[in-house]
């Protein structure tokens, strides 16, 4: 598929947010070129993701798994390496994508701020949370 990376990187991504509700049917493909004979099929962008952690009265485990683990707090690089070994990609990939979208994510989340909403604020210091805490463990 096309889009393997993308799907990777919205797995990784899913993972550093704290959605533990992205599921299958938060994954679509998108088909063009029908009837002209020669379809493509992508991944669709990314949507429905909410910083399901922020809320304790929710569910803590994860609604797919990545490597043999549920819990979004419990995952490490051997549940990357697991994951990477399930869908036949280089750990080196894995472990540069987790790396990269967490430092992504650290450089976006001033831009994210909405200055005095208690909630923004919430969910911000979990993401800076997550991410530094994944820059920590996977590091290049």
């Amino acid at each position: 598929m096309l889009d393997l990376r993308h799907l990777l990187d919205a797995v990784i991504f899913n993972w550093l947010v704290g959605n533990n509700d992205a599921h299958g049917k938060n994954f679509s493909l998108l088909y063009t070129g029908i009837g002209t004979g020669r379809v493509e099929t992508r991944l669709a962008p990314l949507y429905d993701i909410v910083c399901t952690v922020a809320y304790p009265e929710l569910s803590g485990e994860m609604a797919m798994r990545i490597g043999d683990q549920y819990s979004s707090d419990r995952v490490t690089p051997k549940d990357f390496e697991k994951l990477t070994e399930d869908a036949g990609l280089g750990k080196p990939l894995v472990k540069r994508r987790v790396s990269e979208l967490a430092e992504v994510l650290l450089e976006k989340l001033p831009s994210l701020m909405n200055a005095g909403n208690p909630a923004a604020e919430k969910v911000a210091s979990i993401l800076r949370r997550r991410a530094e805490a994944a820059m920590i463990s996977f590091v290049r």
